[in-house]
């Protein structure tokens, strides 16, 4: 069995790359961070590697063609250095012959070569030099060729998997536990809290009870920014700002350092934490440049569309081919882990700062493609909203008890809150590519009849860290005893508040038989007064 400390991302070196300009487009050209593969490894675990792969649903990875690849790659490199080899011994030859005094009777009795032959020897020499640095050139071409092919094959193998994984897809999640008990309520508690007085009234929709406050403006948001963008209104935007300051006050209290991020990153950035800022088409074209002749289901690892929006100065665009991108274009973030990881990209940080543990605030855009459904009524599933995010960069030892650490957290926030939620350990389908393990917190929305994911958390072991270079100096055994070396960190990632969906949990579960909604008490300190939300309960 392959170690759980070494992640997918142990099959990294750090290495510089310079980003592909497409052709015809003038960019600046930027020096990142680009992993360099174990291929070794890869070559030594196909199997394995394969079957970790088709157990997260991950069908373009192919380890066994890395192997091949990584096999014409070392021959490359072993008869590019022999050329090399030759070419220096050649050099060395005509420096000898060179160096020695003209005859002065047409003869060189030290190297037995009369004038002639020695100019002779030497064309010889010459003529063999260019033909080996010929060979040599196209040896460096192919190879350049190779490891282009190497990189791209070997960025598909999604990191490694813990053992205690379910396998299969959302279906199999294993249940942890779960708190409260408003999931066994069949209707509205007459104050809205207490389940053991309950009134006659079905529980409603969080739609509808938004719309009744006067909450939300969906209408205005669709005319301005386009269907699943939203305003919140009156008591709703100071509900909004209540929980992110809940949030960022528990985490500064747990040690957390709060953040206001960027909102967007570079495409690099973004591919460097697991996530996809390509098209099914941009993927299909690159996988075509690297020479693959198999069909690629959906162009992607799992078949999903990108969720991620692109973003491209007016003025950028002019300047681009028709249907060409950017060479590392901007891209608007789907959750806070992305800056607060790429922060640290391509430092080596003391050991004395581990765990570090970064709250960040952002808005969060999703483009959402191929939801449907109830899903898309009200708030549930947006294109905009704003998230409190933690990330923890820790030592490798000790990811497996700061992602416990994380879980924590977030079930005394939302036991804290009086929500009804259960914990799940999601299973290998669910794990994207840069998790090794990862637990989903849903909360029971008795409006929807139904659980809903409010949270996640997972450990990504060092498949981020190795991608974006981040390194500690950490302890290492050698055979004269213990040192300090550059180590890869871990990286984990947690939601604290997705302001959204916490709100369609507060509204249906909370909502008194007159549509009212009590506010949780924790929530207080930042209401202005309000404990109840109500139609225009703020001028009241």
């Amino acid at each position: 069995m392959l170690r759980r400390c070494q992640g997918l991302a142990a099959l990294c070196r750090d290495r510089l790359y310079i980003t592909r300009i497409p052709v015809g487009v003038t960019a600046q050209v930027r020096t990142l961070i680009q992993p360099s593969f174990d291929y070794r490894f890869i070559s030594d675990n196909t199997d394995q590697l394969h079957a970790n792969a088709l157990a997260r649903n991950v069908r373009d990875s192919h380890p066994h063609r890395v192997a091949k690849l990584y096999d014409e790659y070392r021959s490359l490199l072993t008869s590019i250095n022999e050329s090399r080899s030759s070419l220096n011994s050649i050099s060395k030859e005509l420096g000898e012959l060179a160096s020695r005094k003209r005859p002065t009777l047409n003869n060189d009795p030290a190297s037995g070569l009369d004038k002639v032959g020695k100019e002779k020897a030497m064309d010889n020499l010459r003529d063999n030099a260019r033909i080996i640095k010929a060979t040599v050139q196209g040896y460096e071409a192919r190879l350049s060729t190779v490891e282009s092919h190497l990189r791209y094959e070997a960025a598909k193998i999604p990191n490694l998997t813990h053992p205690d994984t379910p396998i299969g897809d959302e279906t199999q999640a294993r249940t942890v536990r779960i708190h409260g008990s408003l999931h066994e309520v069949g209707k509205v508690p007459s104050d809205g809290v207490n389940a053991s007085d309950l009134s006659d009234q079905d529980f409603k929709d969080h739609y509808d009870l938004a719309l009744n406050l006067g909450i939300i403006d969906m209408e205005a948001g669709a005319q301005v920014a386009g269907s699943r963008f939203h305003y919140w209104r009156g008591a709703g935007a100071l509900l909004e700002l209540a929980l992110i300051q809940y949030a960022m006050t528990r985490a500064v209290s747990a040690g957390f350092t709060p953040h206001i991020t960027p909102d967007v990153a570079r495409s690099s950035v973004v591919d460097a934490c697991g996530f996809r800022p390509r098209s099914n088409a941009e993927e299909a074209r690159l996988h075509t440049e690297m020479g693959g002749s198999d069909v690629i289901a959906g162009g992607h690892t799992q078949g999903e569309s990108s969720q991620i929006y692109r973003v491209t100065p007016v003025a950028e665009e002019s300047r681009l081919e028709e249907g060409a991108a950017a060479a590392d274009p901007l891209c608007l973030v789907g959750t806070a882990e992305i800056p607060l990881v790429a922060m640290k990209q391509q430092q080596i940080l003391d050991k004395g700062v581990l765990p570090m543990s970064l709250a960040g605030l952002s808005h969060c855009f999703r483009a959402e493609a191929g939801a449907r459904g109830r899903d898309t009524r009200g708030i549930y599933r947006l294109h905009q909203f704003t998230k409190v995010e933690l990330v923890i960069l820790s030592r490798p030892e000790s990811s497996d008890q700061e992602l416990s650490r994380l879980l924590d957290f977030q079930t005394q926030l939302y036991a804290d809150l009086g929500l009804t939620f259960r914990v799940l350990q999601m299973p290998t389908h669910e794990l994207g590519a840069s998790a090794y393990q990862k637990f989903d917190i849903e909360a029971w929305m008795p409006g929807r009849k139904a659980w809903g994911e409010i949270s996640s958390a997972s450990n990504c072991t060092d498949y981020q860290s190795r991608r974006l270079g981040i390194r500690a100096r950490l302890p290492v055994s050698h055979k004269g005893g213990v040192g300090q070396a550059p180590q890869f960190v871990h990286t984990l990632n947690a939601t604290a508040v997705a302001v959204p969906r916490l709100v369609v949990a507060i509204l249906e579960s909370f909502q008194r038989p007159n549509g009212h909604v009590v506010v949780p008490e924790v929530l207080w300190p930042w209401m202005m007064g309000i404990h109840v939300l109500a139609p225009d309960s703020l001028h009241k």
